[in-house]
């Protein structure tokens, strides 16, 4: 997954969509593998995750018709995402699920003597949140005070409300000012991604909930704005105790409002650089094109102060052109209601019937402010280096592979040049796992104060506290980037850092890969995984950034030539597929399909690198088969690479995936790249011509 835009610009990345049901729990009760030291139990352990692999797979179904079907055609049989609290099934949901598991046994245990003063903190806020009587207390009379610490909600008012006293520039100023709120406008302090040594303040529009434009705008997706602009009316009723009349009117306005405000936002399918989307300005140009609509000098000074006159970024200028028009037209009442919803969202809590109920909304919530304390209170408490020793050895095949590739005539449509700028960027990345081991928690949250009680005023503080976080930010160095829950949840190439993160998450074995399975399910897996994060530092926006994670175009002109045919292949490729009945949509972005096809090559001859060295050396290859599974090491590691994606959707969902996820569907993710490869038709004996086989075959690396 490519997220160099949240390594800039945390407020103009898409939210991770985290869904819900669990394969098993087998890594919550089975001992590490290094304390596994029966042959019987490792036999019984392995039989089982070959019973598992084969309970997946519809052998019915040829491969070289439909891998995908034949690897994971019963899969939404055992998972099916059949309701809308289960909306997708698939191997990140279910080791999510494990580490939920994991997380509600540390929170819910109390203060233990090893707790540090963050631990508590986070534990307290949890306690908070799961505390229904003091919820109940008085919530509506608290989202009510938060309101009227910066003015009056016309929907609560009424006719009441006076118009003349309300600036909508100075409002949402305050808002981010005191609790980092962003609406409408929003400023964020990240590395340059052009000189990455230094922090940059970038002004440009703030998260959406329906997060890209296609979906405010397109007809396909008309289903979930109904949908939201429902939630937004029950939001108003149930929060505020607006009745219905007036909660309907006001969330369509609400909608209405931001429908227009988006339609100024970046198509993603553009595939756009930063470079492409930003404008190095300074505050008094932006100024003099905005003003008098858009006071940017009065945002400024509210929000950061008077004395700042730096040079800054502007974030897709397109956004601002639109929003002085949107302002204008717009009734202030209208504004007001959308700016006063907006606020109170941050507060809400949907209190459930059930303390069981409230306590797995209370891990959401508490995963959404304290993630990455979170990761490393799991990191100390169930590390295995056992895992992370595997992650090494992938890792390094898969450096030394690609640095063989890029040395040799497989890659020589690449200029030498250009070549020695990727092999000295490949030397210089790192791989690092999301522990936080290096993070001084106590120096960064000391100013914190979280109690166990309250859990509105505890949010006050967390978003004061974070709202400060910015003008500390100015003034010091940039620090690793950080994305909350997203680096919990997937690999990452943190592109302006040169730098793969792995979740720990990901450190939970036997669900996908572990010292007493084949090696051809930790390449084929945990492999393809690393790989597809090392090629994107080399895809269609890794490849504008440089060693050191510099904005910089360090390819030759020819090579760019031919890169960007063989990035149409894949275009016109994946166009073909047809999802949810209809076409995908077609997308100049190609990077993940690259890192895809990409990750997967990488990964497969680091695993036969691996395989052929085992055979020389002579070790027993014996357990690179799974018993009763009649599937050679190598088919084995495409099988278990289509079940890395074996995954259902809820047909409601399916036209939000393709217009929010840069990423194609899950099947696609598999039937793609294989078909891409003479390999995989090799092992499986497709004839050239077949579904899988076809005779005209995209690749880049």
């Amino acid at each position: 997954m490519n997220i160099y835009i949240v390594a800039i610009v945390v407020l103009f990345t898409l939210v991770s969509r985290i869904a819900t049901t669990p394969i098993a729990h087998k890594s919550d009760v089975i001992k590490p593998v290094d304390q596994i030291n029966s042959p019987y139990v490792r036999d019984i352990m392995r039989r089982s995750k070959a019973a598992e692999m084969h309970n997946y797979m519809n052998t019915s179904i040829d491969p070289c018709d439909d891998f995908y079907n034949f690897a994971c055609g019963n899969w939404l049989k055992i998972n099916p995402a059949n309701s809308f609290e289960h909306v997708t099934t698939g191997f990140f949901e279910s080791i999510t699920l494990a580490l939920d598991r994991k997380l509600a046994l540390i929170l819910k245990s109390g203060v233990q003597y090893n707790d540090t003063e963050t631990d508590i903190k986070v534990k307290n806020f949890y306690e908070s949140c799961t505390n229904i009587g003091q919820l109940q207390s008085g919530y509506r009379t608290k989202l009510k005070e938060i309101i009227a610490e910066f003015g009056e909600m016309p929907a609560l008012v009424g006719d009441k409300w006076q118009e003349e006293n309300f600036n909508w520039l100075e409002t949402v100023g305050k808002i981010s000012s005191k609790y980092g709120k962003d609406i409408i406008l929003s400023i964020e302090v990240f590395a340059d991604f052009a000189k990455n040594s230094e922090n940059r303040a970038y002004i440009g529009h703030p998260d959406f909930p329906l997060e890209s434009r296609s979906m405010y705008l397109d007809s396909v997706t008309e289903i979930y704005r109904e949908s939201y602009k429902i939630k937004i009316a029950d939001d108003l009723k149930r929060y505020l105790g607006i009745n219905e009349k007036v909660a309907k009117e006001t969330a369509a306005d609400i909608m209405d409002f931001e429908i227009s405000l988006a339609s100024g936002m970046i198509d993603e399918k553009l595939g756009l650089g930063l470079d492409e989307m930003t404008h190095l300005t300074t505050i008094d140009e932006m100024q003099k094109k905005y003003s008098p609509d858009i006071d940017i000098r009065r945002f400024f000074d509210i929000r950061i102060g008077a004395d700042f006159n730096e040079t800054i970024y502007e974030f897709i200028p397109d956004y601002q052109d639109n929003l002085k028009d949107v302002i204008i037209r717009t009734p202030k009442r209208i504004v007001a209601n959308y700016i006063f919803y907006n606020l109170v969202s941050e507060f809400q809590l949907k209190i459930a019937k059930t303390r069981v109920r409230q306590e797995v909304l209370c891990i959401a919530k508490t995963k959404s402010h304290f993630a990455k304390v979170l990761d490393n209170m799991i990191y100390r408490k169930y590390n295995t280096k056992t895992t992370e020793m595997d992650i090494e050895l992938v890792w390094n095949k898969l450096k030394n592979i690609y640095r063989s590739k890029l040395l040799s005539t497989e890659l020589s449509w690449i200029d030498l040049d250009t070549r020695k700028s990727a092999i000295e960027k490949l030397d210089a990345m790192k791989l690092e796992i999301n522990s936080y081991t290096k993070d001084d928690f106590a120096k960064e949250f000391a100013n914190l104060t979280i109690n166990g009680e309250d859990y509105v005023e505890n949010i006050k503080n967390m978003l004061n506290w974070s709202a400060s976080q910015l003008l500390i930010k100015l003034r010091e160095p940039p620090k690793p980037m950080e994305a909350g829950e997203l680096l919990s949840y997937t690999p990452a190439n943190i592109i302006i850092e040169n730098t793969i993160k792995v979740p720990v998450s990901l450190l939970q074995p036997y669900y996908l890969w572990a010292a007493i399975y084949p090696n051809a399910l930790k390449f084929g897996t945990l492999g393809t995984l690393v790989g597809h994060e090392m090629v994107h530092g080399f895809d269609d926006t890794g490849r504008r950034y440089d060693k050191d994670g510099n904005s910089r175009d360090w390819w030759d002109e020819l090579s760019t030539k031919i890169f960007t045919a063989k990035t149409k292949c894949f275009s016109n490729q994946y166009s073909k597929y047809i999802y949810g009945g209809r076409f995908l949509p077609e997308s100049t972005a190609q990077s993940e399909n690259i890192a895809d096809n990409g990750g997967i090559r990488l990964a497969y001859e680091a695993y036969l690198n691996w395989y052929e060295d085992a055979v020389r050396s002579g070790q027993n290859l014996e357990f690179e088969t799974l018993p009763t599974l009649n599937y050679t090491s190598k088919q084995l590691f495409f099988i278990t690479y289509a079940q890395l994606w074996c995954s259902d959707s809820h047909p409601k969902i399916r036209d939000l995936q393709t217009s929010t996820d840069s990423h194609v569907p899950s099947m696609f993710r598999v039937i793609g790249p294989l078909s891409n490869m003479v390999e995989f038709s090799k092992e499986f004996n497709c004839e050239l011509g077949s579904q899988m086989n076809p005779s005209n075959k995209c690749a880049i690396y």
